[in-house]
């Protein structure tokens, strides 16, 4: 039987004993998201909160509430999700740690998470308050803002403002082409083009365009085939299948299929 001292890692006496060696745990929980283990990652998320609780650690709580606001968004639990939100924000207000980069990313965990639950609305303030961090403390072609523009436009497309969302969606995709790194995101942008532009007009002669540009970019050669692009292409195979491209559809469901069996 797992012992709870097993989910401690080797270099854990090395590190203060009234933190919970954070680095190392969220290591092991992108591992376990990379195997598509969600039960794994959400073992190691209760273990290691409640151990953060019981020390006092705020800012190792903070990351494992951060990391729980995306678990939770993942396995659909909205009560949960939303209530990591709410504390993970309360505890950047009330010890001054919301006026940086990481408080900054963790706006924009937050608000995405609010938004997949149907707050679109209440989500977009915290939108702009990492807006206005990153725009201050990063460069202007930080991965980290093309990912909120990319968030902010699934946000304004929920609620119905189209050139926001296709101005911020265009945002994103300026600032991933200028690496070769990120074909993958590129492809989603895309694909979420298309489908911002089939809601506005179903009849839009662009979507097709859209969707062979999503294509070319998952296809890359640049591309890794490790747990984010299999994670990718279980997220695009769906909007191909909507589409009618069902071979393409089931040919991404197989890449993702793949890596993950030999993870």
């Amino acid at each position: 039987m797992k012992n709870e001292q097993d989910d401690r890692c080797e270099s854990c006496s090395k590190e203060k004993t009234d933190r919970i060696p954070i680095r190392r745990v969220v290591e092991k929980i992108d591992e376990a998201f990379s195997r598509n283990d969600l039960a794994e990652a959400g073992r190691l998320l209760s273990f290691w909160e409640g151990e953060a609780r019981a020390l006092a650690d705020i800012h190792g709580l903070l990351e494992i509430l951060s990391e729980e606001i995306g678990y939770f968004r993942r396995t659909e639990e909205r009560t949960r999700g939303l209530a990591a939100v709410t504390e993970a924000f309360a505890i950047m207000e009330e010890h001054g740690l919301s006026n940086s980069v990481s408080g900054g990313t963790i706006y924009v965990n937050g608000a995405t998470t609010m938004k997949a639950f149907g707050k679109a609305a209440e989500a977009m303030p915290y939108y702009r308050r990492a807006k206005k961090i990153f725009e201050e403390k990063l460069p202007p072609d930080s991965y980290l803002l093309a990912a909120l523009f990319n968030n902010m436009a699934s946000a304004y497309a929920e609620l119905g403002e189209w050139e926001k969302a296709d101005e911020n969606y265009r945002a994103a995709i300026r600032i991933l082409a200028k690496s070769g790194d990120n074909d993958g995101e590129i492809a989603v942008s895309y694909v979420n083009l298309a489908h911002l532009y089939y809601d506005r007009d179903e009849k839009d002669t662009r979507i097709a365009s859209l969707l062979e540009t999503a294509w070319s970019y998952l296809m890359s050669e640049r591309l890794p085939h490790d747990g984010n692009y299999a994670f990718i292409c279980s997220k695009c195979a769906p909007s191909f299948g909507f589409f009618g491209y069902f071979a393409r559809e089931e040919e991404l469901r197989r890449a993702a299929e793949s890596i993950y069996e030999r993870t």
